[in-house]
């Protein structure tokens, strides 16, 4: 399968994923009242061809040094924005899921432009590189501060995503892709997405929620998530999880960043690695 098909086949798979506590789904519209799931069905539309240049670009500039490399593949990922903000009529609902993907599917372009084939290991070691200096560059050195994940860093020197990346995504490398893993082989795909959702917001710094909820957010969402994972029956997690669906949109609490977690875990996992 084409890469950018997989990638839209993710974006899809996350938002369909029935029920999620405080996220647009089939259900509801979840803590969001400027979003629906039509607004993500575009938006992955919008998202889909540019995966396909992320991965071609990264085979072809094989030999450029890692910091011109990841300007030029900033400002890709900044025409990906404006396709998404047009077809959604300039709601968010992929920023976060549009850098992640540019860096991974850019970096297994390199990977596979040098041996031929895809290895996890590899892959990280790529993103580590590309993204050396990311945090620094664009948190601990900025006086501005408009963005969820900049004004987290500002408040709790906490650094999101560019944290993830410059570590090579370890959340979803060493952690939910080897949860999700075993989970499906216990409980078959959809109930281990969504025990992985819960894994990933019981452990992720997630700058949406900081946004909502400031530090108590995301605290709250994460003990309430590791509460569920250790006691929830497995036969009655969707009720488990349309209950944490009512108490997030009652606190006005969306865990975007832990969903575009999800959305690369299962990606990677479908991935011939």
């Amino acid at each position: 399968m084409e890469i950018e098909e997989l990638a839209y086949r993710a974006l899809l798979k996350e938002v369909e994923l029935t029920p999620k506590p405080g996220l647009v789904d089939k259900i509801n519209n979840g803590s969001h009242k400027d979003m629906d799931i039509e607004t993500f069905y575009a938006s992955s539309r919008a998202i889909k061809p540019f995966v396909g240049r992320f991965f071609d670009y990264g085979k072809k500039a094989l030999h450029v040094e890692p910091k011109l490399f990841f300007e030029n593949l900033r400002c890709m990922g900044r025409e990906c924005e404006k396709e998404m903000f047009s077809a959604t009529k300039g709601v968010n609902t992929h920023k976060g899921a549009i850098f992640s993907f540019a860096v991974i599917c850019s970096c297994m372009g390199r990977v596979f432009a040098k041996d031929g084939c895809l290895e996890l290991s590899k892959l990280q070691d790529e993103i580590k590189d590309i993204c050396r200096g990311l945090v620094k560059k664009d948190l601990a050195q900025s006086e501005l501060f408009e963005t969820s994940g900049a004004k987290l860093y500002k408040e709790t020197k906490m650094a999101g995503i560019r944290d993830e990346a410059e570590g090579g995504y370890r959340t979803v490398f060493q952690r939910s892709l080897p949860f999700y893993r075993k989970m499906k082989n216990f409980h078959g795909e959809d109930k281990a997405l969504k025990l992985t959702l819960l894994f990933i917001m019981s452990i992720t710094t997630d700058s949406t929620l900081f946004a909502r909820g400031g530090v108590y957010g995301m605290e709250f969402v994460k003990e309430k998530s590791k509460e569920l994972l250790e006691k929830v029956d497995i036969l009655n997690l969707d009720s488990e999880l349309m209950e944490f669906d009512r108490v997030l949109i009652e606190k006005n609490l969306s865990a975007g960043g832990s969903a575009d977690l999800l959305c690369l875990t299962w990606f990677l996992s479908e991935v011939d690695l």
